[in-house]
């Protein structure tokens, strides 16, 4: 016995070699066996003789010796010397022991429906069915199979003595392809009466199998259960055996001498072993000989059959070994970015069938089936390989000004005259990172489409060269040019677009207008009432300007005064207060005073102009000429006598002790805000004193020239001082127009 174990052992490890040897080359197959050996436990029959206690057995008279009937009991296993009458079912399993035609199994008298099942615990590929049989074969059987544990069952073949009475629905004869299903009635005749067999072969022979791996072809061959049902017993009728009726079924029963089912691990051509499945049912050690269930997958492949390729070895479609081509689970292509992927069918004939792993979650910022592109916003650099794990960089492009919030070219292509790295702008942007607007462009922007918007700059009212801020837009202008395109003159000028130098000042006459604003188109000035003309320097029609220096009274020829006192003569070593200053005129330039001079004053003192020739009651406006020596401010109080009101003038003129008045040193003439109220036939003095500022300091030497002082009518609208003309000032208080005068 141990010589043929230890045979046995050589003669696998021998085919094992070889089986391995053989997977390197192309599809490659476990061996195959008995799948019964060392399954014992999980062979089944539905009746055994002598279970539950010892039971008559009888046989024929002419197939034995003297003896005609025996006991079975099978209530405890078989053992040559002690439980010899024991028929328990996996006394069915071929083993190397002597006197081996002593063990069979054998059912229970009578019964016509028993059935022989076997569970194994993994999918198998099963090749053939022997049945030896002890006694008659039956005369009608059917063997399953079933690939799914035993929830399904489906029927291999039919037998039976007379198909039609025993299989009416199906057909009799020879198959007439592979997996016909019909019954065969060569293997249950009554004889043999004993050694008979029942032989089934899954495929064949006679059909040429042109794909083993078809599905149609793995539903015949796979199973995990197979079950044989015995339907009915070879009976030879009373009359032939001259027995009594009651005694008659003690003859007929089954009994199977040695049962093979012969078969491998089912491993797709992709296995040449197999180990034990995990948790397995089985006798309590591995039998030599056993055909175990679990592949040893080759090839790359994986799972119970090496039905599927094993993890990241899914570039090329699982296909099931066959023959010497290469079947083998190719290793997906990541670039080293990834240890995960997937098959996909539309990328593998996309590709003319080079590959169809797509790889699952890239590092390193890479992307692609084959994890061969950098992501966006990445490039590659082209001094690594694409297996480096710092082969992307950043693009570093402002997204504002990117094409696709911030991508660059992913890798260099000379043919397009691409640069990898290199920014994509946007239509009016630029620099290396598109982080500028272009020339004569602003406000760089994620929302615009084209990244900045174009200056648009008016051409005559913005700078020779064109240009604004980048950032707000605005244009750079031409002086008295406003608006964010410089397309509109500033406040007081106009003619932008038929003028040589652009805007040009409006030119109101600041007298005859309410201010120098002036229609930006045509220049038009809005004029007080009653004036016209488009800088509003002409008298509606029936109305004339009065002359502001009608009532004119020189400072020469007014009286000085000191303090509040006329001044009487100047005491011997004392310079006077007022000085009498001639100035001529220069030949060629206009003079800016009237009469022949001025006053020279000095601070504190003052001047009494007499005023005596009136000729029509009304208001009037005091308008003082003066210049300030030095450069400085000076202020002017002002006096009126007589006080009084008459049927004329009905007010009183409120200047009793007046505030003083600012005199500017930037101006050459004030008018004096509150009105006097002047009547005909009257003798008035207007008193004006004059005074530096204390904050000035020391005012010893200080003097003011005053001019003249003139009255004009007063409409309650305060004048304006204007130079009128190149050889004088002038001064117009609108509206000065009386009509009919």
């Amino acid at each position: 016995m141990q010589f043929q174990l230890a045979l046995f052992w050589h003669l696998g490890l021998l085919s094992y070699v070889k089986a391995q040897d053989e997977c390197k080359r192309g599809a490659c197959h476990p061996t195959t066996g008995n799948l019964l050996v060392g399954r014992g436990a999980q062979l089944t029959a539905s009746s055994t003789c002598g279970l539950d206690r010892a039971q008559k057995y009888c046989i024929l008279g002419y197939l034995e010796g003297e003896q005609k009937c025996f006991v079975c009991d099978s209530r405890f296993p078989y053992d040559p010397y002690t439980q010899s009458r024991s028929h328990t079912i996996e006394n069915v399993i071929t083993s190397f022991e002597p006197e081996r035609e002593k063990k069979w199994w054998q059912s229970e008298n009578g019964v016509d429906h028993v059935s022989i099942r076997l569970d194994l615990e993994a999918l198998f590929q099963f090749s053939h069915l022997i049945l030896t049989f002890k006694t008659f074969r039956p005369a009608a059987m059917l063997v399953e199979r079933s690939a799914d544990y035993g929830h399904t069952w489906k029927v291999l073949k039919y037998f039976a003595k007379d198909c039609a009475a025993s299989f009416p629905n199906i057909t009799s004869g020879q198959a007439q392809g592979v997996g016909d299903l019909v019954c065969d009635s060569k293997y249950s005749d009554i004889e043999p009466s004993t050694g008979g067999e029942v032989v089934l072969k899954v495929l064949d022979p006679s059909f040429d199998i042109e794909n083993p791996y078809s599905p149609d072809i793995q539903e015949l061959v796979t199973l995990t259960n197979l079950r044989i049902n015995f339907t009915k017993l070879h009976t030879l009728g009373d009359t032939l055996l001259g027995r009594r009726e009651e005694d008659a079924l003690e003859n007929y029963y089954y009994a199977v001498h040695a049962m093979v089912v012969r078969g491998s691990c089912f491993c797709n051509g992709h296995a040449s072993e197999c180990d034990p499945v995990q948790e397995a049912r089985g006798d309590v050690f591995s039998l030599p000989g056993m055909v175990h269930g679990r592949c040893v997958c080759q090839h790359n492949t994986d799972g119970p059959n090496c039905e599927r390729c094993k993890d990241f070895f899914q570039d090329a479609p699982w296909r099931p070994g066959a023959g010497p081509q290469d079947s083998t689970c190719r290793a997906c292509r990541c670039n080293s970015h990834s240890d995960r992927c997937h098959f996909d069918m539309t990328a593998y004939l996309s590709s003319g069938g080079r590959s169809g792993g797509v790889c699952e979650a890239c590092r390193h910022n890479t992307e692609g089936q084959h994890c061969d592109r950098c992501r966006p916003l990445f490039y590659r650099d082209p001094l690594k390989a694409m297996s480096d794990p710092y082969a992307c960089i950043p693009c570093e492009c402002d997204p504002d000004g990117t094409l696709s919030g911030g991508m660059c070219v992913s890798h260099s292509d000379p043919a397009l005259g691409a640069v990898a790295g290199q920014c994509l702008c946007k239509e009016n942007v630029e620099g290396a990172k598109c982080d500028q607007c272009k020339p004569n462009h602003h406000t760089l922007s994620a929302t615009d489409p084209m990244g900045c918007q174009p200056c648009n700059c008016h051409p005559s009212g913005s700078a020779p060269l064109p240009a604004c801020d980048v950032d707000t837009g605005q244009c750079l202008c031409q002086p008295f040019a406003t608006g964010p395109r410089c397309e509109e003159c500033a406040v007081g000028h106009w003619r932008m677009e038929d003028h040589l130098h652009g805007c040009s000042p409006c030119d109101c006459d600041i007298g005859g207008a309410y201010s120098n604003v002036c229609s930006p188109k045509d220049g038009q000035c809005e004029c007080r009432p009653h004036i016209t003309g488009r800088s509003c320097t002409k008298p509606a029609p029936g109305y004339f300007f009065a002359p502001l220096n009608f009532y004119l009274y020189e400072a020469e020829e007014a009286t000085p005064l000191q303090g509040l006192a006329p001044l009487g003569s100047v005491t011997s070593g004392q310079a006077p207060v007022v000085h009498v200053v001639f100035r001529e005129p220069v030949p060629g330039t206009p003079a800016a005073w009237t009469g022949p001079g001025f006053a020279r004053v000095l601070s504190g003192a003052g001047l009494r102009f007499a005023v005596a020739n009136i000729s029509f009651p009304m208001d009037f406006t005091v308008a003082l000429r003066y210049e300030t020596q030095p450069a400085a401010d000076w202020a002017v109080q002002v006096l009126v006598n007589p006080l009084g009101g008459s049927k004329h003038c009905t007010h009183e003129t409120p200047w009793p002790r007046p505030p003083p008045f600012p005199l500017p040193a930037a101006s050459r003439i004030v008018l004096l805000p509150t009105p006097i109220c002047l009547e005909p036939d009257v003798q008035y003095s207007i008193d004006a004193y004059f005074s530096q500022p204390l904050e000035g300091g020391s005012h010893a030497h200080s003097h003011i020239l005053v001019d003249s002082v003139s009255i004009t009518q007063h409409r309650g609208i305060s004048c304006t001082t204007v130079l009128r003309s190149p050889q004088r000032w002038d001064l117009r208080c609108p509206p000065v127009c009386v009509k009919g005068l």
